[in-house]
């Protein structure tokens, strides 16, 4: 299966602009200390700008709100590479859209039952519910990480619904986080 439909996380486009000599988006704003490793995150995201794979948003720009720190202290604006990246991959159409619904205000209706009753965090649950609408892995969809390591505690569950997530520095930095997280 191949996959052409990619959802976000807001990490990526973070670490990403970061990472990205122009952007004006401050380093030691996101947790990936290592330079290397951003330029990993950055490095996919610049692939990812030059194919013909699509975004997947919904229509009412809510997971879009998210990336531009709507609510939130770390702000993308539009001078940020990662933000540039969305922007322009909606503007020539290299978009999946849909309706994101609502089980209730701020949290976010996840098809799938059973992980509906798994995903708890208003944020993640947008991810995940834009993933299942692009069609899941047998669609061609995933999700894209880099540093939340939430999603490791899912990872089971998800991926018996269909929700596969690509782990850009998961080896290296994200599962060792998300480990140690585990022993505290």
């Amino acid at each position: 299966m191949t996959i052409s439909k990619h959802v976000i996380d807001t990490n990526v486009l973070l670490v990403a602009s970061a990472a990205h000599e122009t952007s004006p988006f401050a380093e030691d704003a996101t947790p990936v200390e290592d330079d290397a490793l951003r330029k990993r995150v950055l490095d996919w995201l610049i692939s990812f700008e030059e194919s013909e794979a699509q975004i997947v948003l919904d229509w009412g720009w809510i997971i879009v709100d998210e990336y531009k720190g709507v609510a939130r202290r770390d702000k993308l604006t539009e001078q940020d590479y990662g933000l540039q990246v969305v922007l322009q991959k909606f503007s020539t159409g290299q978009l999946f859209g849909f309706e994101l619904q609502w089980d209730e205000p701020g949290s976010a209706k996840i098809s799938d039952p059973d992980l509906s009753v798994v995903i708890t965090d208003h944020a993640d649950r947008k991810m995940v519910a834009a993933v299942l609408a692009a069609g899941g892995i047998t669609g061609g969809s995933n999700l894209i990480n880099s540093c939340d390591t939430d999603w490791y505690d899912w990872q089971e569950k998800m991926e018996c619904a269909g929700v596969f997530v690509h782990q850009l520095i998961g080896a290296e930095w994200c599962h060792p986080k998300w480990s140690a997280k585990k022993l505290r």
